[in-house]
């Protein structure tokens, strides 16, 4: 079980991570991305072709015509103005907090993120 004073100082401690610019434009971005029709249509639609083609792979089937799709719609998703500025504003809010992360390793001589580079 936490400890309460620790408990309590990781709620500030995501109170104040809520606050930082990175993580306001993070959530406008998201916003941005969710609002954005074409953005929401492509993407479902890759998913719905991704898992057409793990499971076709998984039974040992090779669909170059459906690759052909993916990647097409990999580009189309990737050329939308709301998922570049999503994916940025995501990757800026994780760098921050790998540094969050690397100061309390610091601290505590423990490389908390050693797991995720694994």
């Amino acid at each position: 079980m936490l400890d309460e004073g620790v408990r309590v100082k990781a709620i500030e401690l995501a109170e104040s991570i809520k606050s930082l610019g990175e993580y306001q434009e993070f959530l406008e971005n998201e916003k941005l991305l969710k609002e954005d029709k074409i953005a929401q249509e492509l993407l479902l639609e890759f998913q719905q072709k991704q898992q057409d083609f793990v499971t076709k792979q998984l039974s040992g089937e090779y669909d170059q015509d459906l690759l052909g799709e993916l990647t097409d719609l990999q580009s189309r998703i990737n050329a939308r103005e709301s998922v570049v500025r999503f994916i940025e504003s995501y990757n800026r809010l994780l760098a921050v907090i790998g540094e969050i992360v690397d100061l309390i390793s610091e601290k505590i001589e423990l490389d908390i993120g050693e797991v995720y580079r694994r």
